[in-house]
């Protein structure tokens, strides 16, 4: 797996700012899969030399995943609507954050299903403290227990957040990630 060096552009160099949807949309005609939390995830633990970039769309708008919550069926849902690969889907409990959180099983039950990780919450919390540029970490989830929301990484209200209460609707800016042909398991016309 390699994550894209740059944000997507147009060839004049634009910056692309998208809602979810549309960057699904836009990497599955592009022949890519969309970075995913557990994508970025894992870029962070393997220090990526993508980080860097990663902190400077941080710094410009909110990063967008093909990651999304399903509170109503209790389901974390990695690269949602892909063509070129599998969903994968974990059930869990979506607690409720309103940007601040406890450290506790909840939490963790929580941040390993969304990061699809093994890892214990103190070492999310430390990774995610690498790209956040320990700045306080801030979890957000919708209040509406009938919703799909997608998950999106910002810098915001002076700290880092991890925002799964934004609508699929609302923008920003992605990456695609290129994948060896052989790892993907699922092609849709």
């Amino acid at each position: 797996m390699q994550i894209n060096k740059q944000p997507e552009c147009e060839v004049i160099k634009k910056t692309l700012s998208k809602t979810q949807k549309d960057w699904v949309d836009y990497f599955n005609n592009k022949g890519e899969k969309m970075i995913s939390a557990p994508d970025i995830y894992r870029a962070i633990k393997e220090k990526d030399k993508v980080m860097p970039s990663l902190k400077d769309d941080l710094e410009k708008d909110y990063i967008v995943t093909s990651t999304r919550i399903d509170r109503k069926k209790k389901q974390i849902i990695h690269d949602a609507e892909s063509k070129l690969v599998k969903e994968k889907i974990i059930n869990c409990e979506i607690p409720e954050f309103n940007g601040s959180f406890k450290e506790d099983k909840e939490t963790e039950t929580y941040l390993k299903a969304l990061f699809d990780t093994k890892d214990s919450l103190k070492e999310i919390l430390k990774n995610l403290n690498i790209l956040g540029e320990n700045k306080e970490l801030r979890l957000w989830t919708s209040s509406n227990k009938d919703s799909v929301r997608a998950v999106r990484l910002c810098f915001c209200d002076g700290g880092f957040g991890v925002v799964g209460s934004g609508w699929i609707g609302y923008g920003g800016l992605s990456r695609g990630v290129k994948i060896d042909s052989a790892k993907q398991c699922k092609k849709v016309k």
